[in-house]
């Protein structure tokens, strides 16, 4: 399988809101599992 690379990926959050209404960022739920991939983001806010 060919890697795609489509640049830098960019999480728009829009104004009024805050990252942890937008982001599920409850790691608890995974148990011992891992993330099958992890890639830097930029986080822009509106």
């Amino acid at each position: 399988m060919k890697k795609k690379k489509n640049g830098n990926l960019e999480i728009v959050i829009p104004k009024g809101y805050e990252i942890d209404e937008i982001l599920d960022m409850d790691e608890s739920t995974l148990g011992d599992e891992s993330p099958i991939l992890q890639e830097e983001v930029k986080i822009k806010f509106e």
